[in-house]
């Protein structure tokens, strides 16, 4: 008897290791590739919080956005990366972007630092013109004020002397 029960126990222990529920890896689990890509949404696409359409959505694309992928899992979903947010996307709402014009972004953004050190050269010669008007303002006042004294102070030394002169001639009257 104690035989048949622990072949009874042996049979149910490994049968039941059968019909245990068997779960799919979650994002911490999955393998992931490292890749640095720019490809194209071909719809309105939302990258989700983890490989898994239930998932919530992180970030939302527009049809024939670029997207920045930064990995890919085993499962059939490409990492994303917008603005310090990640999230996945399937594979099949993303296609390969055309070849991208590197020199046309080159002439666009020496195009943009050009006009960039236009605009820091115009404030600068502006704060100087400023500075140089404020400083002319002050020489002008000074000066204004100079003459105004000089013409106070001759004019009380005149008033003295012909004071002085009517004394004199009154004296020897």
């Amino acid at each position: 008897m104690k035989k048949v029960l622990q072949f009874l126990l042996m049979f149910l222990g490994i049968g039941s290791i059968f019909f245990l529920p068997v779960h799919a890896g979650t994002a911490s689990e999955t393998e992931e590739a490292e890749l640095s890509l720019l490809m194209k949404a071909e719809k309105s696409v939302e990258a989700k919080q983890e490989p898994d359409d239930r998932s919530d959505a992180v970030i939302s694309y527009e049809s024939g956005a670029i997207v920045y992928v930064i990995g890919e899992t085993e499962d059939g979903w490409y990492k994303v990366s917008y603005q310090g947010k990640e999230g996945y996307i399937r594979k099949s709402a993303l296609m390969a972007v055309d070849e991208i014009d590197t020199a046309g972004l080159d002439a666009e953004m020496e195009e943009i630092e050009a006009e960039s050190k236009m605009i820091v050269e115009e404030v600068e010669r502006y704060r100087a013109e400023e500075k140089r008007s404020r400083m002319w303002g002050v020489v002008i006042v000074l000066l204004v004020a100079g003459i105004f004294a000089t013409g106070v102070i001759s004019t009380v030394k005149s008033g003295k002397k012909e004071r002085s002169a009517r004394e004199e001639v009154g004296d020897t009257d």
